[in-house]
């Protein structure tokens, strides 16, 4: 008596306590399988793909009301264009928070020329940089093409950072060697 889709036991366990008798059960049941078995015959017809989609559709744009307000406001930065732009926004605002206040006007540095010291030897002098070029540092480093040292200082009371250039191989691989 019980059919495959939908037991006795399922009917009885929604309607409790509806029922006076097992027989008014049964014949409840039957009924309800009637209207299955009508149903199952009943024809359906198919449904177009345009048809579908549009059930789709509207399934979906039923769901969207449920979201909050915050939900719509995040969906907006989920496109990579507003996020890009909010992050420039973002950055250009913390560097200027950050430096803010801090900027000292550095005086424009003034251009040297190089000193020659004898013949084998030129230094250029900037700010906190000194360069060193020439035929002395040539024969020190006789294995590396235009070499040339740099002794540089963070500030004047930091200590001298030495760095030798050049190039080897005809100028195929570049030498930055810290001394």
């Amino acid at each position: 008596m019980d059919n495959e889709r939908f037991s006795l036991a399922e009917f009885r366990a929604l309607f409790p306590g509806r029922f006076e008798s097992q027989e008014q059960l049964l014949r409840e049941y039957r009924s309800f399988l009637t209207v299955f078995e009508q149903l199952d015959r009943a024809p359906v017809p198919e449904l177009s793909n345009r048809e579908k989609a549009e059930i789709f559709r509207l399934s979906w744009q039923d769901r969207r009301p449920d979201w909050s307000w915050a939900w719509a406001w995040l969906d907006l930065f989920k496109r990579p264009a507003v996020t890009f732009a909010l992050g420039i926004v973002l950055g250009c605002a913390l560097v200027f928070a950050a430096l803010h206040g801090r900027l000292v006007p550095v005086p424009p540095e003034t251009v040297r020329p190089p000193t020659v010291v004898g013949q084998s030897l030129t230094v250029e002098n900037m700010r906190y940089t000194q360069v060193y070029r020439g035929k002395l540092v040539e024969r020190l480093y006789p294995d590396i093409e235009n070499p040339k040292i740099v002794v540089e200082r963070a500030e004047k009371s930091a200590a001298p950072q030495r760095v030798l250039y050049g190039t080897l191989d005809d100028g195929e691989v570049y030498v930055v060697w810290n001394l």
